[in-house]
């Protein structure tokens, strides 16, 4: 190109830089993480006795959501815990379907809405002050849970150090469906294992929103400008120096993105939110104060 040497040389750098930090990113701290994880050892967490399970919130927030809200209560009324110690939360602020009508026909469901919407994050913090469990589940409207789900997060708690505890995205993928929806199922089991190693290792670095619970009382209310409020949410936790352990057992299924148009948007959304959460949460990455 004609270049000067020192501008050739300069860009030989940055070329082998950028592509040794996309391996580290991809790979490297997959290795590095796994080699860690060897020389630690982790104790698998026990069963709690029935007797002993804490008190649960289930929370669900949905909006305009009523083509899946009945398959989603349905999934929820048979999850394996207690009744007399399960509390279900729905919030729709801000829907104008069938969602709040739908939900209201199940008195084991405690409905809450409000006309205005002012978004997933403002209905969460207006109706937190209404949980009663000790602990509070988050899961998404058209995520679906496996039984056992609430047992196998439960069980986590037994570690004081644990103030969340993320559960386990999977994404359907069938046959039939896009390269999108079938890469994104694929990209999500590369996920669950190193959240699985960096659970054994220290912490999980957030949780996804689609199933993930925290100690109600540590609580504290998200900015509403925050773009992935699950992330913050559980981040903000480990900057008070608790854990966020991760329960594969306990896992969230839903349907991939349609089309690479729709993951797009999802990813724009995802990458905007986590550089707004990297400012908001600047301190945690001070190898001074938290070192892992």
């Amino acid at each position: 190109l004609g270049l000067p040497k020192s501008t050739s040389g300069m860009l030989k750098i940055l070329f082998w830089v950028s592509l040794l930090l996309l391996f580290y990113t991809y790979v490297g701290y997959g290795c590095i993480l796994w080699i860690i994880r060897k020389l630690k050892r982790y104790k698998t967490p026990d069963e709690v006795e029935e007797e002993d399970l804490p008190s649960l919130t289930f929370l669900v927030a949905a909006y305009n959501e009523e083509d899946i809200i009945e398959e989603k209560i349905l999934n929820s009324l048979q999850l394996d815990y207690p009744k007399d110690r399960l509390q279900y939360l729905f919030v729709t602020d801000g829907s104008t379907d069938q969602t709040g009508t739908i939900i209201q026909s199940y008195s084991q469901i405690q409905w809450t809405h409000e006309a205005p919407r002012k978004g997933k994050i403002a209905a969460v913090n207006r109706v937190m002050g209404m949980a009663q469990g000790d602990l509070t589940v988050f899961s998404d409207a058209n995520a679906m849970l496996n039984k056992a789900a609430l047992k196998n997060i439960v069980k986590h708690y037994s570690d004081p150090s644990v103030g969340a505890v993320a559960g386990e995205k999977r994404v359907n993928a069938q046959e039939a469906d896009t390269a999108s929806s079938a890469g994104e199922s694929l990209y999500w089991k590369y996920e669950s294992t190193l959240r699985c190693w960096d659970g054994e290792v220290n912490s999980v670095m957030g949780a996804a929103g689609e199933l993930f619970s925290i100690q109600t009382r540590l609580h504290e209310p998200i900015p509403e400008d925050t773009l992935i409020e699950d992330f913050v949410m559980t981040m903000k936790l480990l900057r008070k120096g608790y854990r966020i352990a991760y329960a594969p057992d306990a896992y969230a299924s839903e349907e991939g993105s349609e089309d690479t148009s729709e993951e797009l948007k999802r990813k724009v959304r995802i990458s905007a939110g986590g550089l707004h959460a990297t400012w908001s949460l600047r301190a945690l990455p001070n190898p001074i104060k938290h070192p892992m």
